[in-house]
């Protein structure tokens, strides 16, 4: 019963913020919404911030798994983009209230990203023969550059076109990596 009502609160949270920043959602809307009590919310949550970190890592954690079964890195990266657009007003809302704290942000993109970056380095030739020391350098090199990317992506209202990056990102990444761990072999 605790995820049901850890989910119908996510949705409440969702549906709010769909029309609202973050910051300008009580705990009472919340409650008000989901028709709970707010004793019910502080049995499972501290604050909003606290069930939206519950809702990026929940939701973060099924579009991972989600991207494990996907064909290719270039799918798995659009699986993130779409994800992004589907959830844009979301997205939006929840950027707007947080871009003065954009670690919390950066944390939970970064959060998406990694797995995808880790499958995408394994998968080249020669990964097995990088040290642990420079297979961390490049996942880190690559990470923050996409992160930094979706952010400023997110910050400029989700524009241009999120095909149209892919195919760019597709072209500037493609064979960069096996390039980089053939240098460090």
């Amino acid at each position: 019963m605790s995820n049901a009502t850890k989910r119908i609160l996510a949705m409440s949270l969702k549906k709010l913020l769909s029309v609202r920043t973050l910051d300008s959602i009580t705990i009472q809307d919340l409650v008000d919404d989901a028709e709970v009590s707010r004793k019910t919310f502080y049995y499972h949550f501290r604050d909003v911030y606290d069930l939206l970190e519950w809702i990026l890592i929940d939701e973060g954690r099924r579009l991972i798994e989600g991207n494990n079964t996907a064909g290719t890195w270039q799918q798995a990266l659009r699986n993130v983009f779409v994800y992004f657009h589907d959830n844009q007003a979301i997205i939006l809302n929840t950027y707007r209230a947080l871009h003065k704290d954009e670690y919390l942000i950066e944390v939970h993109v970064s959060r998406l990203l990694s797995p995808l970056l880790e499958r995408v380095f394994d998968e080249q030739p020669d990964a097995g023969r990088v040290s642990a020391e420079d297979r961390q350098f490049i996942l880190d090199l690559y990470s923050f550059g996409l992160v930094e990317f979706f952010l400023r992506w997110v910050g400029n209202g989700m524009k241009p076109d999120g095909e149209k990056l892919m195919s760019q990102i597709e072209r500037i990444f493609t064979g960069s990596m096996e390039n980089l761990i053939k240098k460090c072999v």
